[in-house]
Order: structure tokens, then sequence, then C-alpha cells
């Protein structure tokens, strides 16, 4: 029995909490988040297409699609409306784990996706990873995940993941998205996200956001502190005039390209 309409086609699934899908519905956000990537005609890697109303938009305009979905009745429901459609293709994958440079066919396509919450952060990692061929990320994440992604120094929501996502790209808010305008309707806001990846930034992003994560777990202290407990012996002084802060400056004070070369300086 089929549980809701979506854009014309009745789902015969009731979207799953356990692979968090909210659909996005709202026919004006669909235009704006492809009007968005309407300078980069060519291929676009959709991660999580959904019941496909993005995607038939993004098709619509021209564009030819690759949708990465890992649920199996939304996969099956994607290969039956788009049969026949030469400019899809899908891959049934975990995108949290998809190697994407194996997707990207030049450096003018486009990441696009409204990314389940529950591992929207993976994902974006895996990009950080092997994405950054991509002329352009254009993602939707709950505000505050957005936030601290585009977060500058000195502010409360500014911490590892603002400084691996500003040192992997240049991230900007674009707009917010309410609950309204999917299918169910989540308890947050939404925020769409456009990144421009730096293709050259090929940095060890497991370790270095480890050692962001021991740093951080510590922001409340000072830097002098902070590195005499997770890096005892080290000179200090020394790493502070190398690296350009001050040892009585706390994490969130640091701009993302200092703390990359403290990394550098503590584990050479």
């Amino acid at each position: 029995m089929s549980v809701k309409s979506v854009h014309g086609r009745e789902l015969t699934w009731f979207p799953s909490k356990a692979f968090g899908q909210n659909y996005l519905i709202n026919e004006g956000v669909i235009r704006k988040i492809v009007d968005i990537v309407s300078d980069h005609p060519g291929h676009v890697v959709e991660i999580g297409p959904g019941p496909g109303a993005l995607t038939q938009e993004l098709l619509a305009r021209g564009f030819s699609v690759t949708g990465i979905e890992l649920h199996r009745e939304t996969a099956a429901a994607l290969r039956e409306k788009f049969a026949g459609e030469a400019r899809f293709a899908l891959v049934e994958a975990d995108a949290a784990e998809t190697d994407f440079y194996t997707l990207l066919r030049s450096p003018n396509d486009v990441v696009l996706g409204n990314l389940p919450y529950c591992v929207a952060s993976r994902i974006l990692f895996q990009l950080f990873r092997t994405g950054r061929s991509a002329a352009r990320w254009v993602l939707m994440f709950q505000r505050e995940v957005a936030m601290r992604i585009t977060a500058s120094p000195k502010s409360r929501d500014y911490g590892q993941l603002s400084i691996v996502s500003q040192l992997a790209s240049s991230p900007s808010m674009v707009f917010h998205v309410s609950p309204g305008s999917f299918f169910p309707a989540p308890e947050v806001v939404s925020t769409v996200v456009a990144f421009r990846p730096f293709a050259e930034a090929d940095l060890p992003w497991d370790d270095f956001s480890a050692w962001l994560t021991r740093v951080f777990s510590l922001r409340r202290k000072q830097m002098g502190r902070i590195l005499a407990t997770l890096a005892p012996g080290i000179d200090a002084a020394r790493l502070a005039a190398a690296c350009g802060f001050d040892l009585k400056q706390r994490p969130e004070e640091l701009p993302a390209p200092v703390h990359w070369r403290l990394f550098c300086e503590v584990f050479p």
C-alpha cells in the first residue's frame, strides 16, 4: 500500500529513519538547488536521490546524473522511474564508503545531495578524501552542522569540522530550508551549503581529524597546557613561534592553516 504521493508518484515504502530518509518535496527549493549548479552544465553525482525529484529536475535541465543510493526499495523505484533514460545511471552503494574519484568524469562535475543527517559528516569526510576533483559540492545538512562547517575562528561553532572543511574547500551557506519542505518533516531546519573543493589539498584527513578531536576535547584550556598534555616533552614555545600562535590562546582562536602547521610540527 502506498504511503505518500511524492511528485506524482506513489511510494510503496515508508521513508526509513535508519537510512535518514527525509525526501525533499518542495519544488521551489528543488529549483533553487539546481540553479546553484546551472553554471556547471554536464555531469552530476547525486547522493541519495530518494524518489528522484532532484534527479528529474537535473535531467530536465540537460544534466547527466549518476545517483548513489543504498536503500534497496528506493534504488528499485529509481531504476523503474528512469528506465530508458540514457543520461541516468545508478550505483547501489554507501556514499560514506564510495570512492568518488571513480564516478567523477571531469573537473566540471558537481556532487549534489540532500544528505541523511545521521551520516552527513561521514559522507563529507569521504568527499574530502576522494571527491576534491569536482568543481563544486552542493550539499544539504542540518543547520547546526552547516554552521559548524562555515564557522570562523573565535566563534562557538568553530572546531574540528570547520577546520577540516576549510582546508579541503571553500564552503558557504546558501539558504535555509524549513522542515515542511520534506516528507516526512524533520524536527530541524536544514541548510544548503556550497563548497568549492581544493583539488590540491591532499592531507592525511583521518590522522589530522583525530588530532583535532583530541585538541578540541580540551578546548577550555590554553594551547600551552594542551601541548603539555598531548605532546609532553615537545618544545611548545618553539612550536608556537614556528606556527604563529600564542601559547595562551585556546584552540578556537587558531585559524585552520595554523592548526595544520601545528599538526605537521608535532607529527613531522
